[in-house]
C-alpha cells in the first residue's frame, strides 16, 4: 500500500498567521489583549457649598497619536457623593468633561478642560473638580410676616412696596409678603427693601439667594415723632437733691415710650421718642416725693413726623406728697414769759410761736421743752430746721439735714435742741 504524499506548507499561509500574530502583539500595546488598562477617579463638587453633585454626566475622549480615527469616548455619571470612575482605559491621553443641569458645564474642548494621562495597570486620583450653579432663569420664593415692632400685631394694610436687588413688587398689601414673592435666585449679595405705609423703610442684605428664603417675623418700626420735655418751676430742694423721674408715654395700655432725667440744673430736659405718627398719647411722670395731678395728653396732627416742646411744671403739673412734722424745741436757758419758734430753711415753712408760761403751782419750774405742733412738709427730701428764742439771740438751734420720711401716717417727730 503506498503512503499518502503530503506537499509543502504554502508560503501564503505562513504570511498569514505572522500577519495575526503581529497584530496580537500590537493589540497587547494597547491593552486589548488581556491587560488591565488604567483607571481614573474623581470628585465633583458645587463650588459654592464644596458638596458632592450627584448625577454628573461625566464624559472621557482620548486621541492617540493624533489621529482622529482612533478617538475613544466613555461616559460615567458621579454617584450621590459626586464620585466619578473611570477603568479600563488605554494608555493615552484623556480629556474629562462635565455636564449637569443647573450647573456651567466643563466640555471637552473647553479651555478649562480636565486632561490626564492614563499609563496601563495604574489608578490616577484626579483634583476634586468644582462646578458652579447656574442661575439664570431660575427663581426662589422669599417670604416673611411684616410686625409693628412697637406693639408686635401683625402688618394687614398701608400700601407696600418690596425690592430684591432689582426685581420690584409695587402697591402690594403687606399680608401678600406671608405667601411670598418669586425672584431671580442670585448667588452675589442682595439687598431687601421693605417700604410701608407709616412705618421705616428697612433694608435687609443677604449674602446671596440661592435657596428658598423664609424671613419669618420682621419687626417695622412706625414713622414716629418725639416730645421733649422741660422741668419748669422745680423746688431749691428738688433741684440739689436732683433725683431721678420717669417718663412714661402711653397709648392706650401700651407703653410706647419711656425715659428717664435727673430733675436738677444740669439736665433740665428729657426727649420722649420713636412715638408713632398719628398717635395721641398721656405722659405719666414718677418723681420722688410728688404726684402728676393728671397725665400730660399729646395730641399729634395724623401725618406728624417731628419735635413737640412741653413743660412739666412742678408746681402746677404736680402735688407734692406731704406729712406732718412735729417739732419740738429743746433748751436750758428757757424762762417763763419767752416766745418760741421754728421754721424749715429750704421750704420757708414757719410753726407759730409759742410763749412760755410756768405750769400752774409752786413747786413747778419754767418747762425745758416746748411743743411748736405740726406743718405739712413735702416728703422724701432733707431738710434743716431753726428753732430760736426771741428774746434770747443765744437761743437759736439747728437740726439739719432731716428726711422726711413717707412711711406712716403719724407726724414725724423732729427735735431742735
Amino acid at each position: 500500500m503506498m503512503k499518502e504524499r503530503r506537499g509543502p506548507i504554502s508560503f501564503g499561509f505562513l504570511m498569514a498567521l505572522f500577519l495575526v500574530l503581529v497584530g496580537c502583539l500590537v493589540g497587547c500595546d494597547h491593552g486589548s489583549l488581556g491587560l488591565r488598562g488604567g483607571s481614573i477617579e474623581g470628585y465633583v463638587v458645587d463650588s459654592r457649598t464644596l458638596v458632592g453633585i450627584a448625577s454628573v454626566y461625566v464624559t472621557a475622549t482620548s486621541e492617540e497619536d493624533g489621529d482622529d480615527t482612533a478617538a475613544a469616548t466613555k461616559y460615567t455619571t458621579t454617584d450621590s457623593n459626586g464620585k466619578y470612575t473611570f477603568s479600563s482605559l488605554r494608555s493615552d491621553v484623556w480629556k474629562l468633561g462635565f455636564s449637569k443641569t443647573g450647573y456651567a458645564p466643563l466640555k471637552t474642548n473647553a479651555s478649562d478642560v480636565v486632561t490626564v494621562s492614563v499609563v496601563n495597570g495604574e489608578t490616577i486620583f484626579m483634583p476634586r473638580v468644582e462646578m458652579v450653579q447656574n442661575y439664570s432663569n431660575q427663581y426662589v420664593r422669599v417670604k416673611g410676616v411684616l410686625k409693628d415692632a412697637i406693639n408686635g400685631n401683625s402688618i394687614t394694610y398701608g400700601n407696600t412696596n418690596f425690592a430684591f436687588g432689582n426685581t420690584s413688587f409695587s402697591n402690594r398689601l403687606p399680608t401678600e409678603f406671608v405667601s411670598g414673592f418669586d425672584v431671580p435666585a442670585s448667588v452675589e449679595a442682595i439687598k431687601i427693601i421693605i417700604s410701608v405705609d407709616g412705618y421705616k423703610t428697612l433694608t435687609i442684605p443677604l449674602d446671596n439667594l440661592v435657596n428658598d428664603y423664609d424671613l419669618g417675623a420682621i419687626n417695622l418700626t412706625p414713622e414716629s415723632y418725639q416730645v421733649v420735655g422741660r422741668w419748669t418751676n422745680a423746688p431749691g430742694w428738688v433741684v440739689s437733691a436732683a433725683p431721678t423721674a420717669t417718663i412714661i408715654a402711653r397709648s392706650g395700655k401700651n407703653v410706647v415710650s419711656r425715659t428717664t432725667s435727673v430733675v436738677g440744673n444740669g439736665d433740665q430736659a428729657f426727649t420722649l421718642e420713636n412715638i408713632p405718627r398719628g398717635t395721641s398719647v398721656a405722659i405719666e411722670v414718677e418723681l420722688l416725693g410728688y404726684r402728676m395731678n393728671s397725665p400730660i395728653t399729646i395730641y399729634p396732627d395724623s401725618d406728624f413726623q417731628g419735635t413737640i416742646y412741653q413743660n412739666f411744671d412742678l408746681k402746677n403739673n404736680f402735688s407734692a406728697i406731704t406729712r406732718d412734722v412735729r417739732i419740738f424745741y429743746m433748751s436750758s436757758t428757757i424762762s417763763s414769759g419767752d416766745r418760741v419758734g421754728a421754721y424749715c430753711e429750704q421750704t420757708g415753712t414757719r410753726w407759730p410761736e409759742v410763749t412760755v408760761t410756768n405750769p400752774a403751782g409752786l413747786t413747778l419750774g419754767t418747762p425745758q421743752v416746748v411743743d411748736l405742733g405740726t406743718q405739712a412738709l413735702p416728703t422724701g427730701y432733707a431738710f434743716d430746721f431753726v428753732g430760736y428764742m426771741l428774746e434770747d439771740s443765744s437761743g437759736t438751734h439747728t437740726a439739719t439735714g432731716v428726711k422726711i420720711n413717707d412711711d406712716g401716717a403719724e407726724a414725724q417727730i423732729v427735735t431742735i435742741k
